[in-house]
């Protein structure tokens, strides 16, 4: 995958996941609300899990996860 194809889904995945908070915030039952925000949890880990492997294919993997000394 290139770097625009990474972006273009990872936005795609952050749109559904700010999709999935904002219904969840405004909504009135506790039960759906709950469902809503475990949905959005399991959005951002799978968000988190597609662009550790892009990066691992990048990156070596000691750089992975490592900040840079500003």
């Amino acid at each position: 995958m290139s770097a625009p194809e990474c972006i273009k889904t990872s936005a795609k995945q952050l749109e559904f996941l700010t999709k999935l908070v904002e219904e969840a915030e405004q909504c009135a039952d506790p039960e759906r609300m709950t469902l809503l925000y475990g949905m959005a949890k399991d959005e951002t880990d799978n968000l988190s899990k597609s662009l550790r492997q892009y990066l691992s294919r990048k990156l070596p993997s000691h750089k992975i996860g490592q900040k840079s000394a500003a």
